[in-house]
């Protein structure tokens, strides 16, 4: 009686436990070419998920096709309005840049941007081109 209390009780942890990993990855068709962690990557279908179960820092982004980057990323909140589960880019010209990255509610992952990159675009032109955001939200 008490292995299949036991038996019975890991099993019920283990079903908890799985929907919490599932939703570390967020699957997304992005539809335009971009830039991650000093990477150009084309448009395509992605996959983004924490490298580490255990650590949020560290994330990748991959396609099918074998394209990939390794995110190191800081903590962002949103304490007002939660977040889907969704990829924010930040597009100048003609370049989009992954600029966070929201698993799911309040708590997102911010990628900071490079020396280069910041560089790049204040003196890419004397009057600063206006950038946006452009959220993707998962499939």
């Amino acid at each position: 009686m008490r292995i299949w209390k036991a038996s019975l009780f890991l099993v019920l942890v283990m079903a908890a436990c799985l929907p919490a990993v599932a939703q570390t990855q967020i699957q997304l068709n992005i539809p335009f070419d971009f830039m991650a962690a000093g990477k150009s990557l084309p448009a395509g279908h992605y996959a983004v998920a924490r490298v580490f179960d255990s650590d949020e820092v560290v994330w990748r982004i991959s396609n099918q096709q074998g394209g990939m980057a390794v995110l190191l990323t800081n903590s962002v909140l949103s304490p007002g309005k939660p977040h889907q589960p969704s990829l924010v880019f930040n597009c100048t010209g003609t370049t989009c840049s992954l600029s966070q990255i929201w698993p799911e509610g309040h708590s997102g992952r911010n990628l900071p941007l490079r020396e280069v990159v910041k560089t790049r675009v204040l003196t890419a032109t004397s009057k600063p081109e206006p950038s946006k955001y452009v959220v993707i939200e998962a499939e």
